[in-house]
């Protein structure tokens, strides 16, 4: 008997020859689908990055609570001390409200950098003057600060998969500069009521500052930011000249303090 013929298909293709090109066509097919497929995911992630890089500007208000503030003598030994060496200073800058400004960029969707201006206008040097001896004497003075700070921000939800939902917690570090005023330095003693004044002054000095606190993302590019951050805004210095008390004027040397804050803080970050 005859075998019956193969069947033949286009270009004298065997049926099993149709089915091997049959199925090289379907596996070139997924293949340029899960190519696609990826580029698409790429684009897409890509897109996502981009939403949370950009240009933002930040407004904030908070609350600095100073620590000792460390008044003494620049020259106590000298001819002409404020305190005097020997004398046990015990002060404090007190409490002061900050208002803080900025504006800054998302580099990447973990890390963040601002400049911001800070200005904190009520803080007051309160202290007592112990001197063995004699009576204590009280002196006080106000004090105010001025600080531009360059500060950068490294953001969690952008190193978690997934993000954080609405919240955005952060740590952050910055240093700068601060200008420190000091009015004048005005003390009493406790029993005669003598009243005693000296120059005031400025000083600039550096400032640095750590922190860490969250964003709550409200949207439409509005992000609530509540803070902590450890402030050192460096030194206030008076200058030397004449401490007066009534019409008796004596020439005393400047006197520095330091200036700490542990501040707490609310603001809004708008993110264009």
């Amino acid at each position: 008997m005859r075998k019956p013929a193969k069947t033949k298909g286009p270009a004298g293709q065997t049926g099993n020859e149709m089915m091997i090109q049959a199925s090289c066509h379907k596996a070139s097919s997924a293949s340029l689908a899960l190519v696609a497929a990826s580029m698409a995911l790429i684009a897409l992630s890509g897109a996502a990055q981009a939403q949370n890089t950009g240009f933002y500007v930040r407004g904030d208000l908070g609350v600095a609570f100073s620590t000792q503030a460390n008044t003494q003598d620049d020259n106590c030994g000298g001819g002409a001390p404020f305190f005097g060496c020997g004398t046990a200073l015990d002060s404090s800058a007190g409490t002061s409200l900050a208002f803080t400004i900025g504006g800054g960029y998302h580099f990447t969707p973990w890390f963040r950098g601002d400049a911001t201006i800070g200005y904190r206008p009520l803080f007051g040097v309160d202290g007592t003057i112990v001197r063995p001896g004699s009576a204590n004497r009280p002196f006080e003075a106000d004090v105010s600060s001025v600080a531009g700070m360059v500060n950068g921000y490294l953001d969690i939800a952008g190193l978690v998969q997934g993000g954080t939902g609405i919240l955005q917690p952060y740590v952050m570090a910055g240093i700068g500069f601060a200008h420190n005023d000091i009015g004048d330095v005005a003390s009493t003693h406790p029993t005669t009521n003598a009243a005693q004044t000296s120059p005031g002054g400025g000083n600039i000095a550096f400032a640095w500052t750590l922190g860490v606190g969250t964003g709550v993302d409200v949207g439409k590019g509005f992000v609530l930011d509540f803070g902590y951050k450890y402030l050192d805004l460096g030194d206030f210095k008076s200058d030397a000249g004449n401490a007066c008390a009534g019409g008796t004027c004596r020439y005393v040397d400047s006197v520095t303090g330091g200036l700490t804050v542990h501040e707490f803080s609310a603001g809004v970050r708008y993110n264009f």
